[in-house]
């Protein structure tokens, strides 16, 4: 990073990714690839499917909602204000408890993952062989 960035309330590029909604704050283009953080609105009852990274840690802090979060195989909530660290290898999934949209910002280091809701959200149609092509290039193991 050679300059300070500001990106204020709904700034960044926009991605609908299975439902939800991202938006990149910073990409790692931005950050010599140390990280990345994007902000990501789930639907009511929303879901991440279990995953892990193999290079990547992510930490999730809770700004508006609850979510459940599994992580290999141990369930917890996190609530409004809640931090959740997400050790690479660790398989892990999110649910929206709530039957209104829950919101979380989540730092990605190093980056690199981000690029995965980029190329999943310029998809014309929802092809699940090409998710995971995408994800495995992008640093995303799906555990099904």
């Amino acid at each position: 990073m050679s300059k300070p960035i500001l990106r204020t309330t709904g700034q960044g590029e926009v991605w609908n990714v299975l439902g939800e909604t991202i938006i990149c704050k910073v990409r790692g283009a931005e950050t010599f690839g140390r990280f990345a953080v994007v902000e990501e609105t789930s639907p009511p009852k929303g879901v991440v499917p279990p995953h892990f990274h193999n290079q990547t840690d992510e930490i999730i802090y809770v700004l508006e909602g609850e979510y459940s979060i599994e992580c290999n195989g141990k369930k917890s909530v996190a609530q409004t204000g809640s931090v959740v660290v997400i050790p690479r290898g660790t398989t892990h999934s999110i649910r929206n408890r709530l039957t209104v949209p829950s919101k979380m910002l989540a730092i990605i280091t190093p980056s690199g993952f981000e690029n995965f809701f980029a190329e999943v959200n310029d998809l014309k149609e929802i092809e699940p062989d090409k998710i995971v092509e995408i994800g495995k290039r992008n640093d995303l193991e799906l555990v099904i």
